[in-house]
């Protein structure tokens, strides 16, 4: 393979030809690299809908969840299994293994449902089965408020609705706060008893007069003609005039029982934005769509469209998804720039201006080449892969530097540049070799990381192995060829033998280093066994006693907080908009809030067992004396007691979401034990474990419902059906669905329903109906009767077991894992039954698997590297040692976390340890390789002698890796944000946060291994002649024969 090193120098030109083709091909992939807010991340989710109208929640639970259960189980893949019936319809939810093929889940899913189908009621509409991916979630939404008239409003949102789903990025626009449109029949109940008409007729009617009638063609010879008999509504004239009966007399007309109106639906759901009535339009992108590209397609709609608008409306934007992505990557854009500007200066500064220029190139070299990669993979522009290329960036120098630091070695001593970079590169070329091999093993087992948060931060150690990858091109092919032709020709050492570089700093820290190695090399024994205290003490006394506990992603300040309103009771629409009113009124008076959006009902993936509005808030980036923290505390303590009213309000911080911090699954066998179980355990989390917030359980307290009980042999006998009575009790409620048409100006269909007046539409006035029997008018009482019943919501099952989930979160200064651990001793000693199974679900058993992956990892990777160093030093003890600065660095994060403050996030320091053990074997591969040259290459030296010139050749290369790296991530690492282009320095904002956990600790860990392994090293390479002198002095072991 050193056999690479002379082609691409005899080759040169074509070499610097191929850097520069890279370099070009890089600058058009970067501008053409989509930037995406967030990781694209597919959820394994496939959902199965059916609607069977009037169902109970037991009815379309047993009817139609159980038939489909049983047979979406045995489909391949599936992880788990929920289902969920309501009033009307089920659903059936199949998660799969993150990773597995959405489209062959998709497709077996199919299959099963349509094995199943024919177990379903006839009644039941066709199931609709669908993916969930991000999609599903809006991106951005626009409201649209003033003192305009509803219809006016809806016309203008609709019309806005059209030109946003024009857009090609945009899924769909969906209208909140809207009322369906519906052409009502306003039945005079005594006209229609006195011209003797039923609802039967009635239905017919209308049906049979909105049809279309293929009339078909006459040829005559002479000519062909279409024949059209018109049979379709077209206007509400044409229902106006539609013959309802027909007498010798008279012909009844529609007319004559009632009037029509084109109104609108009762509500079902109101919005609201800043106090204000709102028309919401909340957007969604579709799958792969670059959201930030979406937007600024969407904004340059609104801007075009507000032209438009009359002076009395105004658009507002809230709850845009991009702005959080946005920040990041500007934020880390200038980081980037910040670092290189830092590594250039300290790298000239140690190297000067040439061999520093050489070095600086390989970043924009690695960057480049690392985006054409990215190009071609499809992958996106988005924060963790900054956050990778940020990463790298002190890592990919490292191999240029050891490959031009020796060269200047070899200059010094009267090579010319050519043969000192052509032998600086073969001799390194295994070292580096080595070094960023064990580097990449670290990050390919994060690679590979399964699950949910596994997907999201995936694209960090692909830009990692990457950029390395790249830097390897460089170091090994580039950097001889340009050092070659535009190299230094004088060095910059003083003199090759006493290793004087004329830098005071440097030669300070050398002649220090000096004099403590040769005390480490004489005194092997002891200096281990501090080494080895130093380690205990810190990595077990103190971070065992003054450690902060763990936490799952990093703790960074809310721009914006989910608000979740639960409330027990059966509130019509009007009364859930009162109760979001009160909620909005109280939080309208916490200063710091930007924006507030509520909607009544809510969408199931976002909901308790009794949510009946939702919303959000935000704080603004730049929230001036507040932070988002304590203005979202002011906004939980505003809302906290309501009467009869629970508002939950989420912090959104970024990074992989759930539900709720903490969530509890209840399983069993037995409906009612599993409430009973999920009961008792929310009133013991609510009254006995401090510092929990925001419990809620998917239990809901029963309904109250009306069921009209029908002695159906009585009706019979009057020759009266159960339709007939359906559809006179709905004439009082939503009215009874007679047809449909589509007016030119709208572009749905719109329903046709007949409904009595106002003021007969109520429960009482059900004893005052009269139905058509076979004796004439009689009153619908005769085998009627109206009875109060208790109903549930919902019927809840997961994987086949009944199901309900309890959430929680924590207030501040309480840990999660210490709360999981309270609440799980206590859920060990109770006694709920054989049947009932308790889990903790959601983020904390993500925790669990994170952390059992990133164990798994780190232990993957030590093998990996465990079988590089064997294969190049061919020594199990050497390799070993190597190793042993891997529990260095793991004991210089927990350091930084005793100095910081902070508890140890599970995400972020797991990558970060497993990321170090892969940086900072590098200056131990690179010390030992000398020693081995060096043991050859002078053997009359004894080992103390070529342990102490080994530790002096690599101690500025070492210093100057390990520094580079440092210097890359150190601003994020102490809290601030620095930008040099942008002339901006920002402490402690929401990106430094985000990141302060990873640069931190590798910041920590790096260092503190370093200066272990500068010490710990030499002592631990000379103790194996110790040992083999004391014993052979002892016992007469190992003695050559004379």
């Amino acid at each position: 393979m050193i056999k690479i090193v002379d082609f691409a120098l005899s080759k040169a030109r074509t070499t610097l030809a191929l850097a520069l083709l890279v370099i070009i091909a890089g600058s058009v992939a970067r501008s053409a690299l989509g930037v995406a807010a967030d990781p694209n991340i597919q959820l394994p989710l496939v959902s199965v809908e059916v609607f069977l109208d009037g169902a109970s929640p037991e009815d379309a639970s047993r009817l139609i969840a159980r038939p489909l259960e049983t047979r979406i189980r045995s489909v391949p893949g599936v992880k788990e299994l929920s289902s969920s019936a309501r009033l009307s319809y089920a659903r059936i939810v199949a998660e799969f293994e993150v990773g597995y093929s959405i489209d062959t889940a998709l497709r077996d899913i199919k299959q099963a449902v349509e094995e199943v189908k024919f177990e379903l009621p006839r009644e039941a509409e066709d199931p609709q089965i669908r993916e969930y991916s991000f999609a599903m979630f809006p991106v951005m939404n626009l409201s649209l408020i003033g003192s305009a008239s509803l219809r006016q409003k809806v016309f203008i949102a609709r019309e806005l609705q059209d030109k946003l789903e024009s857009i090609s990025e945009v899924l769909a626009a969906d209208l909140e706060g809207v009322p369906q449109e519906v052409l009502v029949g306003i039945i005079d109940k005594s006209k229609m008893e006195t011209y003797g008409i039923t609802l039967n007729q009635l239905y017919n009617a209308i049906s049979s007069n909105n049809l279309i009638i293929p009339g078909g063609a006459q040829d005559t010879g002479a000519g062909k003609f279409n024949i059209e008999v018109p049979g379709i509504f077209e206007t509400a004239e044409d229902v106006y005039n539609i013959p309802i009966k027909v007498t010798r007399d008279a012909v009844v007309t529609l007319s004559d029982i009632g009037e029509i109106k084109r109104t609108f639906k009762d509500y079902s759901s109101f919005a609201k934005v800043n106090g204000e009535d709102a028309i919401t339009l909340e957007i969604r992108i579709r799958v792969g769509a670059n959201a930030i590209d979406a937007k600024t397609e969407i904004l340059k709609v609104v801007s075009d469209f507000q032209e438009t608008l009359p002076p009395n409306l105004s658009i507002v934007k809230t709850n845009d998804e991009t702005v959080w992505a946005e920040m990041m990557i500007s934020e880390l854009e200038g980081n980037i720039i910040t670092a290189i500007f830092l590594v250039m200066v300290l790298v000239i500064a140690s190297m000067g201006v040439r061999v520093g220029m050489l070095v600086g190139l390989s970043i924009p070299f690695c960057f480049l080449l690392t985006f054409i990669i990215l190009k071609v993979m499809g992958i996106e522009f988005n924060f963790l892969v900054m956050m990778g290329l940020l990463l790298g960036l002190g890592m990919l120098i490292d191999g240029s530097i050891v490959v031009t630091e020796y060269a200047d070695r070899k200059i010094s001593e009267g090579l010319n540049r050519l043969e000192a970079y052509r032998m600086a590169s073969k001799r390194m070329f295994y070292p580096i070799l080595s070094s960023t091999a064990t580097t990449i093993a670290a990050f390919i087992p994060l690679i590979f990381w399964p699950g949910f948060t596994g997907q999201f931060m995936r694209y960090l150690p692909v830009t990692v192995f990457i950029v390395l990858t790249a830097s390897l091109v460089y170091a090994m092919i580039v950097t001889p060829v340009i050092g070659s032709i535009f190299g230094q020709r004088r060095s910059t050492l003083v003199s090759g033998e006493n290793e004087q570089t004329g830098e005071i700093v440097f030669d300070r820290i050398s002649t220090f280093y000096g004099k403590w190695l040769k005390t480490f090399v004489k005194n092997p024994g002891e200096t281990l066994i501090a080494v080895l205290m130093l380690l205990w003490f810190f990595g077990y006394a103190m971070y065992g006693n003054f450690g902060k506990g763990t936490i799952y992603f990093a703790e960074v300040d809310p721009f914006a907080a989910e608000i979740n309103i639960r409330a027990r009771g059966n509130f019509s629409a009007l009364e859930s908009k009162e109760i979001m009113e009160r909620v909005e009124s109280s939080l309208s008076e916490v200063r710091g809030i930007e924006n507030l959006y509520l909607t009544t009902g809510s969408q199931w993936f976002n909901s308790g067992g009794d949510t009946m509005s939702r919303g959000f808030l935000e704080v603004g980036m730049t929230t001036g004396e507040l932070t988002g923290t304590e203005i979202i505390k002011n906004a939980q303590e505003a809302v906290s007691n309501l009467p009869g009213i629970i508002v939950e309000i989420t912090p959104e911080e970024g990074g992989p979401s759930f539900s709720s911090p903490i969530e509890l699954g209840i399983f069993g066998n037995n409906e009612d034990q599993v409430a009973q179980v999920t009961q008792s355990i929310e009133q013991y989390l609510q009254k006995d474990v401090t510092g929990l917030k925001n419990i809620n359980s998917t239990l809901p307290d029963p309904l109250i419902e009306w069921k009209v009980e029908v002695d159906k042999q009585k009706a019979a006998q009057l020759g009266v059906s159960m339709m007939d009575i359906g559809a006179l009790v709905q004439m009082l409620t939503n009215g009874f669905k007679v047809g449909e048409y589509r007016p030119d100006d709208s572009k749905d269909e719109i329903e046709i329903r007949a409904r009595f007046d106002k003021e007969l539409r109520s429960l009482s006035g059900i004893k005052d109906l009269k139905i058509n029997s076979i004796n004439g008018l009689i009153p619908i009482s005769t085998f009627v009767k109206l009875v109060p019943t208790q109903n549930r919501q919902s019927v809840i099952r997961r994987n086949g077991k009944f199901f309900h989930e309890i959430g929680m979160g924590t207030e501040a200064g309480y840990l999660e894992s210490d709360k999981v651990k309270e609440i799980a001793v206590w859920l060990d000693a109770q006694n709920f039954g054989s049947d009932i199974v308790t889990k903790f679900r959601g983020q904390q058993e993500e925790t669990e698997e994170v952390a059992a992956f990133l164990s798994g990892a780190a232990v993957t990777a030590l093998a990996l590297m465990l079988i590089l160093l064997v294969t190049q030093f061919n020594s199990f003890y050497q390799s070993l040692l190597v190793l042993s600065a891997v529990f260095m660095s793991i004991v210089g994060v927990l350091i930084g976390l005793m100095i910081m403050g902070q508890p140890f996030s599970t995400t972020m320091y797991g990558i970060a340890i497993v990321a170090l053990s892969g940086i900072v074997v590098n200056n131990n591969i690179v010390l030992i390789d000398t020693f081995n040259r060096l043991v050859g290459e002078f053997p009359n030296l004894s080992k103390e002698e070529v342990i102490m010139k080994a530790c002096k050749q690599r101690l500025r290369p070492i210093l100057l890796t390990t520094t580079t790296t440092i210097f890359g991530l150190l601003p994020l690492a102490v809290g601030v944000s620095i930008d040099v282009i942008s002339r901006e320095i920002l402490i402690g904002s929401r990106v430094v946060e985000w990141w302060t956990l990873l640069a931190s600790s590798i910041v920590f860990g790096l260092s503190f291994s370093t200066v272990l392994t500068l010490i710990f090293t030499p002592a631990a390479l000379i103790l194996p002649s110790r040992i083999k002198a004391w014993l052979q002095t002892r016992f007469g072991l190992f003695k050559t024969a004379s």
